[in-house]
This record gives C-alpha cells, sequence and structure tokens, in this order.
C-alpha cells in the first residue's frame, strides 16, 4: 500500500496464471486496469521500493511497473532455476529473491533496470522470502538450512546446517538481532554467526511471527501469543474464537490477527487486551507457504488503512 493505492494479486479463474491489480485505497475501485502476470501455476507476490512495485510469478518472470499508472518499466526471467515460490524483498535499490528447480538459487536484481547482481547457492530456494538489512540477506529452507549472504556481493556469511535437505522453506524473520527460523520447531539463531540463541514453540503449519522491539507475537496452533525476544517467556495469550489463522501484524503498539470464521481482531500489544474486532464476511485463509495453488496471503496496513484478504473478499479497514 502506498500513494493512495493498493496492490494485490489474484489467481486467474480461467486457467494458469495471476492478476495484478491496483486499488484506489478509498473506494476499492481499479485504479488501472488489471496486469496479467502469467505464469505456469496461480502463485505471484509483490514488493514496493525506490518508487517503484515489483511482482514476481512462479516461472521466475520479475517485472517492475509504475505504481501509478500499471506501466511495466522493465521484465526480466530469473536465470538458472524454474521453480519460484519465494516473494520478493525490497531493500536500498536492490530486489532480492529466490528460485529452486535444481538446487536453489538466491538472486540480487538492481531495482533500476533489472540486472541481476549476483547470485547464490542454497539449498533449496523454495518458499523463502529473504529477509534483509543492511548487513545480511537471510533465507531459511527445509531441515533448517538457513543462510547468511552479504547484501553488496552475495559472499556467504554462515550457513546454519543440520546434515539433511529438501524441498520447501519458510521466510524467516529479523528481530531483535536474531534470524527467526521455522521448520522442525522454530530457533532463533543469531543474526551475526547463525549459532542458536534459543528455541520456540512452532508447529508445521504456524505462520511467521510479528515483532516489536523485544515484544514478539507468535500464533500458535491457533492460539496468539505474546513472548519476550531474549526470555521466549509468554505475557499473554489470545485464543478470538478458536480458530485463529492469518499472520500476526504489529502497527504501533496494536496487534492485528484473522480468524477462519472471518473475524478479524485488533489487540493490545502490551496487554493482549481486545481493542476491537470486525467480520471480514467470508473466511480468513493462514498463509499456504508450500504450495502453488494460491498467491501467498496476508494483512497488509498503510494510509491509515489495514487491509484483509477473505478469501475471494478484500476488506479495509480504519486504523484507530
Amino acid at each position: 500500500m502506498v500513494g493512495g493505492r493498493v496492490f494485490v494479486v489474484r489467481s486467474s479463474t480461467s486457467g494458469y496464471g495471476t492478476f495484478l491489480h491496483g486499488l484506489n485505497a478509498s473506494t476499492g475501485t481499479d485504479a488501472w486496469p488489471p496486469v496479467d502476470l502469467g505464469g505456469t501455476y496461480w502463485w505471484a507476490a509483490l514488493a514496493y521500493g525506490g518508487g517503484t512495485l515489483f511482482a514476481q510469478n512462479s516461472d521466475g518472470v520479475l517485472t517492475a511497473f509504475n505504481p501509478a499508472t500499471g506501466q511495466q518499466v522493465w521484465r526480466v526471467q530469473l536465470p538458472g532455476q524454474w521453480s519460484f515460490t519465494s516473494p520478493p524483498t525490497y531493500r536500498a535499490g536492490v530486489v532480492y529473491t529466490a528460485g529452486a528447480g535444481s538446487g536453489g538459487t538466491v538472486y540480487a536484481v538492481r531495482a533500476t533496470d533489472g540486472a541481476v547482481l549476483w547470485t547464490a547457492s542454497v539449498a533449496n530456494g523454495d518458499n523463502s522470502s529473504p529477509a534483509v538489512t543492511d548487513s545480511g540477506v537471510y533465507v531459511s529452507y527445509a531441515c533448517e538450512q538457513a543462510y547468511a549472504f552479504k547484501p553488496d556481493s552475495g559472499g556467504l556469511i554462515w550457513h546454519h546446517s543440520t546434515g539433511c535437505s529438501g524441498g520447501g522453506g519458510r521466510t524467516p524473520v529479523y528481530a531483535d538481532s536474531a534470524v527467526w527460523i521455522r521448520d522442525s520447531g522454530g530457533k532463533a539463531l543469531n543474526a551475526s554467526d547463525g549459532t542458536e540463541r534459543g528455541t520456540f514453540p512452532h508447529a508445521f503449519w504456524d505462520p511467521a511471527p510479528a515483532f516489536d522491539g523485544r515484544q514478539g507475537y507468535f500464533l500458535e496452533q491457533g492460539t496468539l501469543t505474546e513472548r519476550h525476544s531474549r526470555t521466549l517467556a509468554a505475557r499473554w495469550t489470545f485464543a478470538g474464537d478458536g480458530q485463529l489463522s492469518s499472520a500476526p501484524l504489529v502497527i504501533n503498539g496494536q496487534v492485528y490477527v484473522g480468524s477462519r470464521t472471518g473475524k478479524v481482531y485488533a489487540l493490545n500489544g502490551a496487554t493482549g487486551a481486545q481493542v476491537w474486532s470486525a467480520d471480514a464476511g467470508a473466511p480468513i485463509n493462514g498463509p499456504d507457504e508450500h504450495n502453488v495453488s494460491q498467491p501467498l496471503t496476508g494483512f497488509g496496513a498503510g494510509g491509515g488503512l489495514l487491509v484483509v484478504p477473505a478469501s475471494t473478499r478484500l476488506v479495509a479497514y480504519g486504523q484507530p
């Protein structure tokens, strides 16, 4: 969400492929005609930075758009792989992403023209949007195969390995000088060297946690739990209607989470007290990080709005 626009991708209703929509934030109407992103399957993902919108489809076609008009700026086919399920990340003039098929590859792409600046090999490149800071590009794959690369050159900083590998991965979260990975249980790795700092409860389908300083918000088998990022002690829990499903989102001290029943909750991040709730009118499904049957879902926020994908609906709420 930027510049009075809400950007969203949807899967095609008449075969493979996805479409990009730029919506007027005030009305939800199309600001410009939907753009066909193509792709062999129904997956695509977006990133924004430097005044440009970036879309990547399941075939590894990365396209830059003018967000005001929807006009294409450049388009590039990422080389060497054929299966792409890792959403792109923008930072400091570079778009970072990953692909799989034959092993795995992490890519750094110049945002101005689509030139590939560097690539790095990983095991195995699936389902892991890079978490990027000034000092590291962090990705995490099956069997806790986690990596840190130098943002400018792609040089390996560290590799956390457990001796096995496989398909699949999960987006890591960078917070409080740690990389929070989610595979066979949850682990917090020191961002500087990849050593283990602690473990946290994590089930196979639990989504990525959200952080506000040293307050971490974890959806643990349908219950939202606040944990201190150093001690991992729980301060409060919130079960809602018993079917919480979305990845939590924290903004200005409030935590937002959705339910399979369509309920949306806003909580006080310090106490867990419910601030407000609403009904989106359709089930809010959790993010599917393992398939290409739909775009990856999640809440979005900006310009005073909270935007919630509820099945085939997109619902906007004002942030108090």
